[in-house]
């Protein structure tokens, strides 16, 4: 399995600002693909709240996940948002459930999804500088491994890129999860564990799961990690029961890669395949399989 990569890359020599043209091209590709990820997932559907060109001075989606699995007899519905004030240049994204989003005058329009894991602090490039911009669209409607991932870089090895839109099928759970990075490659992701009836919630890309931490994002099947007390669960304390949590699994084309910054680099494993990096976050994308 290979992603279908289309460059959405754009010099800064057009007379007018960039990002705005990119986002628009990426929403395009991101409608064709929902639609037939839809087609192929019928108790799993995908929809655009907000989208770029819809509110003035501001670029960037609302998008929400309504899962097959039910809690109480209803259906759960994940929302994220990656929204940039096209003024000021903040980024502020989130994810977490739908309920916790307030349509109205927020971000320009955007709305405000409250609950979840989010963060305002990082920058676009200040408007109207015709800056350069590197951004892809990397999708794949292999069935059980479906996804579709948006990334722009202004300048490598700084807070100006991001992953904005990652949607992919937990092929652990077989439900949609959604993820992105803010300017300053901190990740937000947000799925559904089941057998608890809970949100999923992480801020981290996990590749070594043998630490104090949850295994919050993992890239190969893997049994249900014990985690037992900490040292501090001391007499008189009670002794809390040992709990089992199951990871968060991305499709087979993604990877995890040891660098913490940077976007867009190109790497060649032993095996013979090849990856680009997609973002600060340590996401890796796998672009030729290995070699048999």
């Amino acid at each position: 399995m290979v992603a279908t990569i289309t460059d959405l890359s754009r010099r800064g020599d057009t007379g007018g600002f960039v990002v705005p043209q990119v986002f628009a091209a990426a929403d395009a590709l991101l409608r064709t693909w929902m639609a037939a990820a839809n087609a192929q997932n019928p108790l799993q559907q995908l929809s655009i709240v907000k989208a770029p060109g819809e509110v003035h001075g501001f670029t960037g989606w609302v998008i929400k996940a309504r899962l097959a699995v039910l809690d109480a007899g209803q259906p759960v519905e994940l929302m994220s948002q990656w929204v940039a004030n096209l003024t000021t240049g903040a980024i502020t994204t989130h994810c977490g459930l739908a309920s916790g989003y307030v349509p109205g005058a927020a971000l320009g329009g955007y709305g405000a999804l409250t609950g979840g894991i989010g963060t305002t602090n990082t920058l676009i490039e200040p408007l109207p500088e015709p800056l350069p911009i590197g951004a892809l669209v990397a999708s794949s409607l292999e069935p059980g491994q479906e996804y579709f991932c948006f990334a722009h870089s202004q300048h490598t090895f700084s807070n100006r890129q991001a992953v904005v839109v990652l949607i992919a099928k937990d092929v652990y759970s077989g439900q949609w999860h959604l993820s992105l990075t803010d300017n300053a490659s901190v990740i937000g992701v947000v799925g559904w564990r089941a057998n608890r009836s809970l949100p999923f919630l992480s801020n981290a890309l996990r590749l070594d799961y043998a630490s104090s931490t949850l295994p919050l994002m993992l890239t190969v099947p893997v049994q249900w990690v014990p985690i037992t007390p900490g040292i501090t669960s001391l007499a008189p304390n009670p002794q809390p029961p040992v709990q089992w949590f199951d990871p968060v699994v991305l499709p087979a084309d993604f990877g995890l890669y040891n660098r913490t910054a940077g976007m867009f680099g190109y790497f060649i494993g032993s095996d013979g395949s090849h990856w680009l990096q997609m973002g600060g976050a340590r996401l890796a994308l796998r672009l030729v399989e290995a070699t048999p």
